[in-house]
């Protein structure tokens, strides 16, 4: 009996799930990310210099072609940029803020993803996740995931380059610092509301260690306080649901 029973209910089953395709919406109907792609450069970011970045090649070419993308480079306007030596007599960090902002394209499994799947490839090595929660200037609370990197130096040089890299996913009404928990979302909204949100993902970057002079204590107080100052201008935050106030 329970034979028979199983023979006709998971072609059942199987069809009811393949029948929520026609309940999807038309991939042009994306509600737009409450991020804007517009990141300050020059001195439009008070006590930052921004200089706009163009995608690398790896990055275009692991995304699906609508994929969209906005990057730049950040430093204290006090300080100047260096690879090497210790120039902390002014305090900070003198190594570049990288952001990266990337908004999905029709196919949103070849848009956006976890940093983790696509740092290997560009040679990043040892890493590590946790979850935190950046305080912006405006009050508002962003969760992220902080990633511990590290790349070795070029062929004949010994040691490694340490990264700390902050990322969150921001779509229409809703923020994330969980890939899965932005996965859930989308299956949610595609099937029981027929919408879709477009979904950016956000990447705060910057590296630290003894090659430098820069403690990693450093570094992250230098990223966050650039987060901090960035997030309140590009997000509006009057369309995201999710997101709390510190008291």
């Amino acid at each position: 009996m329970k034979k028979t029973l199983s023979l006709f209910v998971l072609p059942a089953l199987v069809s009811a799930v393949m029948s929520c395709i026609y309940l999807l919406p038309e991939p042009g109907d994306f509600l737009p990310s409450a991020i804007s792609p517009d990141l300050p450069v020059g001195g439009e970011l008070e006590g930052w210099h921004g200089t706009a970045c163009q995608e690398s090649e790896i990055e275009r070419n692991t995304l699906a072609a609508d994929t969209r993308f906005s990057k730049a480079n950040y430093t204290r306007d006090f300080l100047p940029v260096t690879i090497g030596g210790n120039l902390l007599s002014g305090g900070g960090t003198p190594v570049p803020c990288m952001v990266s902002i990337v908004f999905s394209g029709g196919d949103m499994n070849n848009s956006i993803h976890r940093p983790e799947r696509c740092l290997p490839a560009q040679g990043h090595i040892d890493l590590h996740s946790s979850a935190h929660t950046v305080e912006l200037a405006d009050g508002h609370l962003l969760p992220v995931t902080r990633l511990t990197t590290r790349t070795p130096l070029p062929e004949g040089r010994k040691g490694h380059l340490r990264h700390i890299h902050y990322y969150a996913f921001i779509g229409a009404s809703q923020v994330t610092a969980s890939h899965l928990k932005r996965t859930l979302y989308d299956m949610r909204d595609r099937i029981l509301q027929g919408r879709v949100q477009r979904w950016a993902y956000i990447q705060c970057s910057t590296y630290y260690g003894d090659l430098i002079g820069v403690s990693e204590q450093e570094a992250d107080n230098q990223l966050r306080s650039l987060m901090r100052a960035l997030l309140p201008g590009l997000v509006d935050w009057k369309r995201v649901i999710n997101a709390p106030m510190a008291r």
